[in-house]
């Protein structure tokens, strides 16, 4: 589809201004992430062929979700790479430790996701399920190429030579802010947030959602392969049209049937938008097309391109809607479960809740700036509650490290874990905010709510894993009796890993 093809391109355009920025920052370790990428890549779309996968819209969302988080798992090694120069190791010893360290945060946030994919694959089906195979290919696949084909270039380019050390651009200094100690203003704020998001949503209620999940009618008109308009022209001819619901119009277009407009909308708005197009679009009325008989002579004569209308029930929607949060909740339940095993229980309750939070005031913001909730949000739903997670669990996993060596209060030691992320979180978020800027502007009106449902999704995901997942384990840390560390302790004793350099 002319969609999704738009989608790619404006996809594989911020990734490469991504891929740009690694290599300015990181330089020649960038060089090597940069090789990584272009394997998880390779892996990706080779997959995707082999077994005559398709990409949907929620499928290119998976794709930007994978990438995104190959490319962090890239920073957090080489954060934990800076550290390790910091403290004077040489360069294989602070590549090994860096490896080493940043193992377990790339393994626990990628395998959280992976549970999630993996549930969403046996429960959804449709595009959901588009979803869920994309993004289970491409995390099997950043786990490859981060942990094993990065870390053996490094080991490569070392031995032979060519690798003698490394220098990183600092952007961000080492900050120490008191993230904690404004938790109580964020709680606050969210809550206001959250209560205005709610009551808008009940005053609109069936408004707030789009033509997926209340029905309506489909109008189809078949073009020829010449014919084809742009999505841009047919939205522009319904502006000035006064419409019960959002219509939303998207086109196919194949060699062998040429080109398909559908246009989706309420029941009680079918004729005047048929109408309007007739009017607005010279295309779909009558014309001399541009044909020519057996012996190449031209054929002229009037033509009008045939529509087609079928009312479409809610019921399809509501069941793929059904499908998709009975999937995302019992992904939940099993990250619920994975946190509490390889953490604590107080990490799986801020983890669990802070992405709750995360998935409904993303919701809440888009009905507020207007946008109808269509199938096309529940991909970029699933990739918010993604991107919420992998930012909770990488912070986490400092927290824990912490704990485990340092004393102190434990509010302290959490925020100098936030602060030792800030980095990572601000280069991961900013890398994956410019390719969804890239598709927001250059992927047509169709992927414009899909992109700015998943930005607005990331910022508050970024946001709550600092003021609204930490928090929860402080205070249920707090209501246990001060009796964190000593659970983190006790739980990890057996392990021996080294103590963290800053």
């Amino acid at each position: 589809a002319a969609v999704v093809q738009q989608g790619i391109w404006a996809g594989i355009i911020g990734l490469s201004i991504t891929f740009v920025l690694v290599l300015l920052y990181y330089r020649m370790a960038g060089l090597i992430a940069l090789a990584g990428l272009i394997v998880n890549g390779i892996i990706l779309f080779g997959v995707m062929a082999m077994f005559g996968f398709t990409f949907s819209l929620p499928g290119i969302a998976g794709m930007i979700l994978t990438i995104g988080m190959a490319v962090d798992a890239n920073v957090l090694i080489y954060e934990r790479l800076r550290e390790e120069m910091a403290a004077g190791k040489t360069l294989k010893s602070a590549i090994g430790n860096a490896y080493e360290k940043a193992f377990t945060a790339i393994f626990d946030s990628n395998f959280t996701s992976l549970i999630t994919a993996l549930i969403l694959f046996w429960m959804a089906s449709g595009t959901i399920k588009g979803f869920a195979v994309t993004l289970t290919i491409g995390l099997l696949a950043s786990l490859f190429s981060a942990i094993l084909v990065t870390r053996v270039l490094f080991r490569w380019s070392i031995d032979l030579g060519v690798l003698k050390k490394l220098s990183f651009m600092s952007l961000i200094p080492p900050t120490k802010i008191d993230f904690l100690g404004k938790r109580k203003i964020a709680f606050i704020i969210s809550a206001v947030v959250m209560a205005v998001c709610v009551a808008n949503f009940y005053v609109k209620r069936d408004k707030a959602l789009g033509i997926d999940f209340t029905g309506g009618t489909v109008i189809q008109y078949q073009l020829e392969a010449d014919q084809f308009i742009p999505l841009d022209e047919v939205n522009k001819a319904l502006e000035g049209l006064t419409l019960s619901k959002e219509a939303n119009a998207t086109e196919e277009s194949s060699a062998a049937t040429g080109v398909l407009l559908s246009v989706r909308c309420a029941t009680e708005d079918a004729a005047k938008i048929s109408a309007k197009l007739r009017e607005s679009l010279p295309t779909l009325g009558a014309r001399l097309p541009d044909t020519t008989d057996a012996d190449g002579n031209p054929k002229p004569g009037e033509y009008k391109v045939g529509e087609s209308a079928q009312e479409v029930s809610a019921s399809a929607g509501s069941t793929f809607i059904r499908e998709s949060l009975i999937a995302l909740g019992l992904g939940l339940v099993g990250i619920f479960l994975y946190i509490a095993f390889r953490f604590e229980f107080a990490f799986a309750i801020g983890g669990f809740l802070s992405t709750i939070h995360d998935v409904v005031l993303t919701i809440g913001l888009i009905v507020l700036f207007g946008s109808e909730l269509s199938l096309l949000h529940v991909g970029a739903i699933l990739t918010v509650a993604g991107y919420s997670l992998n930012d909770t669990i990488v912070i986490y996993d400092r927290i824990r490290e912490r704990l485990r060596y340092e004393t102190g209060s434990i509010e302290s030691i959490m925020n100098e874990a936030i602060n030792a992320t800030l980095a990572r979180t601000i280069l991961t978020a900013g890398t994956t905010i410019i390719t969804l800027v890239i598709i927001y502007f250059r992927g047509g009106p169709a992927l414009e709510g899909f992109a700015l449902t998943i930005l607005v999704g990331l910022v508050i995901g970024t946001i709550s894993s600092v003021y609204i997942a930490t928090p929860i384990v402080l205070w249920w840390g707090n209501r246990k009796g001060g009796n964190l560390r000593s659970y983190v302790v006790k739980e990890k004793k057996a392990e021996a890993l080294p103590a963290p350099t800053n």
